[in-house]
């Protein structure tokens, strides 16, 4: 053991006491060259000042702060008080009844809660996923299986209509229209004019219009209200909050999701164990059941930094805010709970612990012990640790906005299932009328077979001569015309 290099005082005939601490950011720090420094060391140094004594700091045998077994021997610094082998205790201390009965403490230097600390959620821009947001998955996988279905029945109709592009005779087709409505240019077709672009030909038959009108429909719903959503979804876009997996203890509990860590044999196990209320006491059994113990607060930030937000430490709201405030991927979050001060302890019945008392008095007026706090607290290096601030700065978004699910597109999909099946009914309708046509005009023997084009009314032979040129051509040879 060695006197602590932090004091520079004072008469040699000042006394030296012994102080048992458990090293924990930022109250107590073990320097790699030897010694100590921190937010306690640098007040233990005042108050060593006022008093003018000397103090010799090493920490606690076991590590433990201090906690009474089953027998009522104490453990840890409070344990090593009442066996003497220590005059002052200096951490982060909690001030409990229980302890406090069995020791004396000063006045808190440093009031603060039990909170939770946790892996800050990551906040990523959406870029193209964007694009998808305004539908949920089962409505895009619908509209694309409504992409095939309709491109399937178009190919159907492009090739036994008898009306269709497909059944025009070559003759009378300059343009090539014929091969409309295969399987590429009927996947093109379906694509293009979902996307509102036009095509080169549009269905020639009743069937394949009656089709192309019930999918226009089905595409203007289904894009107008992709755009409303889409702009709601731009809205407020930038005021969306990091997700949390859960809000509360309530909720974390219920999830069982997230594990939670305390020190083993510190003041929060204790606080939650020894409540009368039962959602401690449950948040207790949970600790228990998964035995999510740590050693030391830094091993406890150590887990919480190195999960993927599956691991919370249930600790002193000080601690955590300085972690926080260090280490930009955790944050404090969540409402406060058991408000507790930190303080001294000495032997039960010591003068020591009045004079430290008075000490702290005297610090407080002057504001130094306020300078100290601000030196160790307010660097503000990752901005304010406290993530319910955060969330109270952001203002709410002017729109919910949610994804849009089939059944709010039921409307266009029924109307696409109405208009498929009159696409299939007309398809029969327009064999049956063209096999009941060609039967009418069936050729007799020797003659081209006649053909009537219902939608033009025009009649034709099979290779494609117009009808009433061939009939005026005989007239005239029967005239004697050349």
């Amino acid at each position: 053991m060695a006197l602590s290099p932090n004091l520079t005082m004072s008469t040699p005939s000042a006394p030296t006491y012994t102080v048992t601490t458990v090293p924990s950011q930022p109250y107590v720090i073990m320097k790699e060259g030897g010694g100590y420094e921190g937010f306690v060391v640098d007040l233990l140094d005042k108050i060593a000042s006022k008093l003018r004594f000397r103090y010799d700091i090493r920490p606690s045998a076991d590590g433990l702060y201090g906690s009474r077994d089953s027998r009522g021997v104490w453990n840890g610094m409070i344990g090593e008080l009442q066996r003497q082998e220590a005059d002052i205790a200096a951490s982060d201390l909690t001030i409990t009844p229980e302890r406090d009965a069995a020791v004396d403490f000063s006045g808190s230097y440093l009031n603060q809660y039990l909170r939770l600390l946790v892996k800050k959620p990551q906040h990523t821009p959406e870029g193209l996923g964007l694009m998808v947001e305004p539908f949920s998955t089962e409505l895009w996988f619908l509209i694309l299986v409504a992409f095939f279905v309709v491109s399937f029945l178009f190919i159907v109709i492009g090739r036994f209509d008898p009306y269709e592009w497909s059944q025009v005779p070559p003759g009378r087709d300059p343009r090539g229209a014929r091969h409309s409505f295969g399987l590429r240019d009927s996947l093109m077709f379906v694509f293009s004019t979902l996307t509102w672009q036009g095509y080169r030909e549009t269905p020639r038959s009743l069937s394949g219009r009656i089709l192309a009108v019930f999918w226009f429909i089905f595409v203007l719903i289904a894009i107008v209200a992709y755009i409303a959503n889409m702009t709601a979804f731009l809205l407020v876009r930038q005021e969306k909050l990091p997700s949390m997996p859960f809000r509360d203890i309530n909720d974390l509990l219920s999830d069982g999701e997230v594990n939670v860590g305390v020190i083993r044999g510190g003041n929060a196990y204790r606080t939650l164990r020894t409540s009368p209320v039962q959602l401690y006491q449950r948040l207790a059994d949970y600790i228990d059941s998964r035995q999510t113990f740590v050693d030391s607060t830094e091993e406890g930030v150590r887990r919480v930094r190195s999960a993927t937000g599956e691991y919370a430490m249930f600790m002193e709201s000080a601690s955590a805010s300085f972690f926080a405030t260090y280490n930009c991927d955790v944050m404090v979050y969540g409402a406060s709970h058991f408000p507790t001060g930190l303080g001294f302890a000495t032997r039960k019945g010591s003068r020591l612990g009045q004079q430290i008392n008075q000490a702290l008095l005297e610090l407080r007026e002057s504001g130094e012990l306020t300078a100290l706090h601000r030196k160790w607290w307010d660097t503000r290096r990752c901005g304010d640790p406290d993530a319910n601030a955060q969330f109270k700065k952001q203002r709410d978004a002017p729109l919910t906005v949610f994804k849009l699910f089939p059944r709010d597109l039921s409307v266009a999909f029924l109307l696409l299932l109405v208009g498929a099946i009159l696409a299939v009914i007309f398809l029969i309708v327009d064999v049956v009328v063209s096999k009941m046509r060609t039967t009418k005009f069936a050729p007799g023997a020797g003659q081209p077979r006649r053909v009537e084009d219902r939608i033009t009314g025009e009649r034709f032979t099979a290779d494609g001569s117009d009808l009433k040129t061939r009939t005026d051509d005989a007239a005239d040879g029967a005239r004697g015309l050349p």
